[in-house]
């Protein structure tokens, strides 16, 4: 079923999930999560272009493992708030330097994607926007950025000679 997005554009959930795969050049034999309203008709769409390693984000119960995502997938409408929460459950299943292609409103959206990976502890290496794709951003993401340089401060104080009186 088509989404509107904009005014005049339609897009299906099949050509979100091409427009992502296409930004992220993402292949085949990458593990691909997908999350979101649209999640059932995108993981199908994947499956028919040949993409063997998808599944359904729904939550990362821990950080990291053989299992981590390449690429993760937010598709279908969602309001500022559903988005940042699936966002928060699912982005720790993304493995270091990888992708998340999220399906936007409109550009601003972007910035509570970012506040929400920030909160994370990831920061983003890069950012590709499609809007002619119905407005998509994906995000190369590195892991753990936000814990080491809290942890390289914590150090630095500890390091620091004590004041003088």
């Amino acid at each position: 079923m088509p989404r509107f997005i904009v005014p005049n554009l339609f897009l299906s959930p099949e050509q979100i999930v091409e427009r992502s795969v296409t930004i992220a050049h993402a292949n085949r034999l990458q593990r691909i999560g997908v999350a979101g309203p649209d999640s059932l008709a995108a993981m199908i769409s994947l499956c028919k272009a040949g993409f063997e390693n998808v599944e359904c984000a729904k939550q990362a119960t821990r950080g990291g493992g053989h299992e981590a995502a390449d690429l993760l997938l937010l598709v279908g409408r969602m309001s500022g708030r559903v988005r940042a929460d699936v966002l928060a459950r699912t982005c720790r299943l993304l493995r270091k330097g990888g992708i998340v292609a999220v399906q936007l409103e409109r550009a601003s959206d972007d910035a509570g994607v970012r506040a929400t990976l920030r909160a994370a502890g990831m920061g983003i290496e890069s950012t590709v926007f499609d809007l002619p794709g119905g407005c998509l951003v994906a995000h190369a993401v590195e892991r753990g950025i936000a814990q080491e340089q809290g942890r390289r401060q914590a150090w630095s104080r500890r390091a620091a000679p004590p004041a003088a009186f």
